[in-house]
């Protein structure tokens, strides 16, 4: 149950249902994914080590759920623009991420680089190896969220427009439809990353999505289960309540105890 149609008219805490069609539902997503995956390609500038961290920030966006399988790529140019770093650059990421299996290139008229539609899931030990290189944890990773997002959404209470208080419920609604995991966990980043969009602040969403493109990958090695996207889609619901009747202390304490049920998810598995 949801408060956006009482909210058309009083603050009460009276909920009522909203019924979103399909096609909008589809429209506000898309929009979400090509509006997080820029937040995420463009991020800090990076000065040094360019090449490794458009890797990262390229590799993240599609485990991430931001570019699907299928999807084409923006050219080179463009991810060079919103990156900040060279087309020699980009083009040597596409490169090796192609060997990997993530991109597959195609020639012709209607040629470019694709999301592969059959990737190489990473194991759970090469996870934990690319973190201790990176000098972070799984624990780093978690409390860096914890601390990050509950502030997030104090704003994010606050500055939400209208129609993305609508998307946010969309988002839900999707959700609770969803037929397996990874159709979820994209639109659980989604979800996520449009409560950063929400604060109006640019920096907060490139924050929020380098933090998801990482937990991504723990949630992406933890097993699936539906009783536990369950609950944690009630609880995605009560935080959108929040925002809506523009609640930022309710808000904070909702996505805390949304963060922290993850987290002793992922730390009793992981």
């Amino acid at each position: 149950m949801t408060i956006l149609h009482q909210n058309e008219t009083s603050q009460q805490q009276i909920h009522s249902s909203v019924s979103i069609a399909p096609h909008s539902t589809e429209l506000l997503s898309f929009n979400t994914s090509r509006q997080s995956a820029d937040a995420l390609l463009r991020g800090p500038k990076p000065t040094v080590n360019a090449f490794e961290v458009t890797l990262e920030r390229l590799s993240s966006a599609v485990k991430m759920g931001l570019y699907e399988p299928g999807d084409q790529l923006p050219s080179e140019r463009e991810i060079a623009e919103i990156m900040g770093v060279s087309r020699a650059t980009v083009r040597e990421a596409i490169r090796l991420m192609t060997e990997q299996g993530i991109l597959v290139a195609r020639r012709g008229r209607t040629g470019g680089t694709f999301v592969s539609k059959h990737p190489v899931p990473e194991t759970l030990q090469n996870l934990r190896t690319r973190l201790s290189a990176k000098g972070t944890s799984i624990t780093g990773i978690l409390d860096h969220r914890l601390v990050v997002e509950s502030g997030v959404v104090e704003l994010a209470a606050q500055r939400a427009t209208d129609e993305q208080k609508w998307e946010l419920q969309a988002l839900v609604n999707a959700m609770e439809q969803a037929n397996n995991h990874a159709e979820y966990r994209k639109l659980d980043t989604r979800f996520h990353l449009l409560i950063a969009a929400a604060t109006q602040t640019d920096r907060l969403s490139s924050v929020v999505a380098e933090i998801h493109a990482e937990l991504s990958d723990l949630l992406t090695a933890a097993p699936y289960s539906k009783s536990q996207c369950l609950h944690a889609n009630d609880q995605h619901q009560q935080i959108v309540d929040a925002i809506c009747l523009g609640r930022p202390d309710l808000a904070r304490i909702k996505i805390q105890e949304h963060i922290l049920a993850t987290n002793s998810y992922l730390n009793a598995l992981l």
